[in-house]
């Protein structure tokens, strides 16, 4: 039997191969990663603001805090100055009284102040701000100007609601709000609590500890003056001390057109006049801020 090869069969190949077979070469570096969204824009002034303006609306202490300083100023504001307004020979004087409760609500805005940054340490927010915010000096800057501006509101908004309360209760003895130098006493609160919240987030960069802080501040406003009152009848230096006390200065700014607080009495409280008086609050608020500031720019978080 024969068998015969077809004439159009390609003949099998005798030598060497000769096809080629192509081998991808393996890539000798990392894959590349997919490339993921990117984010627009950079941090700014305004966005550091709106970040930390964001925070503080959304804790509840804010807010507590806040009712509480809004509260204490009110409740005693207006019965000071109701029961002047009802004493014989105190009438005169009431419309004045409205700012008797502000002693009482420093304390729930110098708490505020602490809380703003203290809390932040303990939590350790403060590691995820500074991640949003690298630059220091514009994220001290933010939480500064936002507490001061809530801090504004709330003594000018406690003002408002203590005359808006105490005016049908005056006898007449009110005075009405066109009244510009009147009006001092609303901004004027304003401004002392939004200094009060300076120097508790000053205290509260420097100690980094909510009960610290307050404690400090307490000290400084209220319980210093305790034993410089023993003291003072005894001796005169006592009483220079307790003038230069940031609840004796601040009233240079609580009452700016000096309707119900004189100044320049030697051998008083008031020795002062009222700019050396605004002059002393101001380093009062300015020293533990830049205390504040300094080791914020120095320490890790």
């Amino acid at each position: 039997m024969s068998t015969h090869t077809p004439a159009h069969a390609a003949a099998a190949p005798t030598g060497p191969a000769s096809v080629r077979t192509a081998v991808k070469t393996a890539p000798t570096g990392p894959a590349p990663r997919p490339a993921g969204p990117r984010v627009q824009g950079r941090q700014t002034v305004l966005r550091s603001i709106r970040a930390e303006w964001i925070k503080i609306w959304t804790l509840r202490s804010t807010w507590i805090t806040s009712f509480i300083a809004i509260a204490l100023t009110v409740l005693f504001g207006v019965g000071v100055a109701v029961g002047y307004a009802h004493t014989a020979g105190k009438e005169a004087e009431a419309a004045h009284m409205i700012t008797s409760g502000t002693s009482f609500g420093q304390i729930a805005v110098a708490v505020l102040g602490a809380l703003i940054i203290t809390g932040e340490y303990a939590s350790g927010q403060i590691r995820s701000s500074l991640a949003a915010t690298p630059r220091r000096g514009r994220l001290f800057a933010a939480k500064a100007l936002v507490i001061s501006s809530w801090a504004f509101v709330v003594g000018a908004l406690s003002m408002l609601l203590t005359w808006t309360i105490s005016t049908p209760f005056m006898n007449g003895h009110h005075i009405a709000l066109n009244d510009w130098h009147y009006l001092g006493y609303f901004w004027g609160v304003g401004l002392s609590y939004a200094g009060i919240s300076f120097i508790a987030l000053g205290l509260g960069y420097i100690l980094r500890s909510t009960a610290g802080t307050i404690t400090a501040i307490m000290t400084l406003l209220y319980v210093i003056d305790i034993p410089l009152t023993v003291m003072s009848d005894r001796w005169d230096w006592a009483i220079t001390l307790q003038g230069l006390e940031p609840t004796i200065t601040i009233l240079a700014i609580q009452d700016p057109f000096a309707i119900r607080q004189s100044w320049g009495y030697p051998g008083t409280v008031a020795f002062l006049e009222q700019w050396q008086a605004l002059l002393v609050f101001s380093a009062w608020v300015l020293l533990p801020l830049t205390a504040g500031w300094i080791l914020f720019s120095k320490r890790d978080a």
